[in-house]
């Protein structure tokens, strides 16, 4: 069939919000029972009202019943929520908060019944030899304030169904535990720790201690406790996993100023110091936003080996590591296209498991094995997160992503991500020398990462006719320490002046329509978005520069957020700001000349609706232009499949009407 001519932005696209949000399904978690070799995978379906579905690879069925929902609420964030050991899965439960066991289909709860929900528990860990003993984070909110909350390490005894406490200070509304570790023997713990203000990619410290156990009353205790990585503020050290007794492995970001990119390091009872012979100017890790996403596993039993992913250029690369060289090899490999790799876990010599996302296909649970010597991978998927029900979509419709690096003012670099529109129904515009509208996507953390994995919020665009363009902002993580810090301070503005220098850059202009393009972003996005419309300090709203804008649970007034936002983020904004007054879009809503939509999540405890509703206020008694929808049942992000769908439709509906249909007369 010959290709059709339409204008930009009006393509008919067989991507429907109905086909997204449909099947809408995402790995969350995949993990492996060290004992029995047994995996299981989390999935998070939107048609169950965004329940978290935990499988057996073994049987491809439900592990606890049908309405039992595999996540936790630690950190807001969550993850880590369940774990396996010797035929036993154990697992939080978001309808009730209790952590529940299950073997041989006997399921039970194993932590005291909790009514009023005070109780989380998250990153569970089995003594090896003492196995109905479980150390697990302690998240309680007795005083259910973000000042109040108190976090800590317990042990959870699952034959008495009791808790005790492990780790606990005078200033645990202060403080936050990660990834507690036993060691193979169970005579060591290791764990990550931080405070207030900092997060866990700034100053998390990793800590070990000798563990005793007492046999008269069946409970662990420590002794010896030492820090042993990270510094509080300045080093962060994360995920830390033991290669033997002696040997702990994490990754780390100590270094010198400038060349600092979170790589392996290694600690024994002798010394700390770096796995690879130099530094490798790639970060091995993620900003731990949730628990439990560890980016390495061991390849052997003996730990001299390890299986490992890095970031480079915005995509995940994998190494295999010679500890005791420190020297690494990168895994090269035609069917190798994954461009985010999480969750490595090992299963057994030389095979290893992960969740995996690609460019052009949906995500999965994958397994990989390596031959021995040469290192070439075989890989195969376990479970893949496509839709068994919809049709499948025409081939050639999907936009695939072109990563740039884009010159800044100064001689500064932001990175950025570009799909083209893309319709093989279409040729190009009806309209003679038109130039696509383009959606400009802000992601959130803001210490954060746009990854170039398939999304088909964007093929829903790029297939109508829009280019989009995601800008891994200063501030952005997986491009090293010093690009982070870029945004120290400067939250509002360096976000914000990227995003414009992007669009005015000469690579994009003759490709894009700079007058049609739209602003958009979700959280501390849909802050950068509102700044960008309002702040003073934003060229963009000086002279109206984007045509529409959409805030999805977007932050519009910092010092409201200050003091009801959840403990996790509760000091963030304070190495990111400095100031709250000017950097609060919402005092600054009389300067608001773009469309603006809108979309909040009843239920947000992150980005409470007071957030969305004042910066409407605002728009409104200054006669600006806002549309809003409000979505009950919804928290930070949205999980069901009537959101989704409507979320995407009021998005469109909005830059049709604000930019796209106003310019062609339609």
């Amino acid at each position: 069939m010959p290709q059709k001519y339409a204008p930009y932005g009006l393509w008919e696209s067989p991507i429907t919000a109905d086909a997204i949000a449909e099947d809408s399904v995402s790995m969350s978690d995949i993990f492996v029972d060290p004992v029995t070799k047994d995996i299981y995978y989390i999935e998070q379906r939107a048609s169950e009202g965004g329940r978290y579905v935990l499988l057996s690879n073994q049987t491809q069925n439900e592990v606890f019943a049908k309405d039992f929902n595999a996540r936790t609420r630690v950190h807001e964030y969550g993850g880590a929520a369940a774990i396996a050991y010797n035929g036993t899965v154990y697992s939080s439960n978001f309808a009730d908060f209790l952590v529940y066991s299950a073997n041989d289909g006997k399921i039970k709860p194993i932590t005291p019944e909790d009514p009023k929900k005070i109780y989380r528990y998250a990153d569970l860990c089995v003594h090896p030899v003492h196995t109905d003993l479980l150390v697990a984070i302690l998240e309680d909110h007795t005083n259910d304030m973000p000042q109040t909350v108190r976090n800590s390490l317990c042990v959870i005894n699952s034959t008495a169904t009791t808790v005790t406490s492990l780790v606990c200070t005078e200033d645990a509304e202060r403080e936050f535990y990660a990834a507690p570790t036993f060691s193979p023997s169970g005579d060591r713990l290791a764990w990550q720790f931080w405070e207030h203000p900092d997060m866990p990619w700034e100053g998390g410290q990793l800590y070990v201690a000798d563990v005793h156990y007492n046999p008269n009353t069946h409970t662990l205790s420590l002794s010896n406790t030492k820090l042993v990585a990270g510094s509080a503020s300045t080093i962060s050290a994360c995920y830390p996993l033991w290669a033997s007794d002696d040997k702990l492995l994490f990754t780390s970001d100590e270094g010198e100023e400038g060349n600092r990119f979170a790589n392996l390091w290694e600690c024994t009872r002798a010394r700390t110091k770096p796995v690879l012979s130099s530094v490798v100017q790639q970060d091995f890790c993620m900003p731990p936003w949730t628990l439990g996403n560890y980016p390495f596993a061991f390849l052997d039993d003996n730990g001299t080996k390890a299986i490992c992913v890095a970031w480079r250029g915005g995509r995940s690369v994998l190494y295999v590591v010679d500890i005791t060289t420190g020297s690494y090899k990168e895994i090269k490999d035609e069917s190798f296209d994954f461009v985010v790799i999480e969750h490595v876990r090992r299963l057994s010599d030389y095979t290893f498991v992960f969740t995996g996302l690609r460019s052009n296909a949906p995500g999965a649970a994958m397994l990989c094995t390596l031959t021995r010597s040469s290192f070439v991978p075989n890989f195969q998927v376990l479970r893949s997160t496509a839709s068994t029900s919809a049709a499948p979509f025409p081939e050639g419709i999907i936009s695939l992503p072109t990563p740039l690096e884009l010159k800044l003012a100064g001689n500064g670099i932001v990175h950025a991500v570009y799909y083209a529109p893309n319709n093989p129904e279409y040729a190009g515009s009806s309209i003679p020398n038109e130039k696509p509208p383009c959606v400009l996507g802000v992601h959130g953390g803001p210490t954060g990462l746009e990854t170039q994995s398939l999304s088909w919020l964007k093929q829903y665009f790029t297939s109508r006719g829009y280019a989009w363009l995601d800008i891994n902002y200063s501030g952005s993580s997986c491009y090293g320490r010093t690009y982070v810090e870029r945004l120290k301070g400067n939250w509002g503005i360096t976000d914000v002046s990227d995003c414009i220098e992007a669009v005015q850059s000469p690579e994009l202009r003759s490709f894009i329509d700079t007058k049609r393009t739209a602003i958009r972003g979700g959280s501390s996005g849909g802050y950068t978005t509102l700044a960008s419309i309002s702040l003073a300090s934003s060229a963009a709203s000086k002279t109206k520069f984007f045509a529409s804008a959409t805030s999805n649970f977007g932050i519009s007034n910092l010092e409201l957020l200050a003091d009801d936002t959840h403990k996790f983020e509760l000091m963030y904004m304070t190495k990111l700001l400095g100031v709250y007054y000017d950097r609060s879009p919402v005092y600054f809503s009389a300067r608001i000349e773009t469309p603006l939509l809108v979309l909040q999540g009843n239920d947000d405890e992150v980005v409470p609706p007071a957030q969305s509703w004042t910066i409407i206020d605002g728009v409104l008694k200054n006669k600006g232009r806002v549309e809003a929808h409000f979505f009950d049942g919804e928290q930070h992000g949205w999980r069901t499949s009537g959101t989704i769908k409507r979320a995407i439709e009021f998005e469109r509906e909005w830059y049709e009407k604000s930019m796209v249909r106003t310019s062609v007369g339609k």
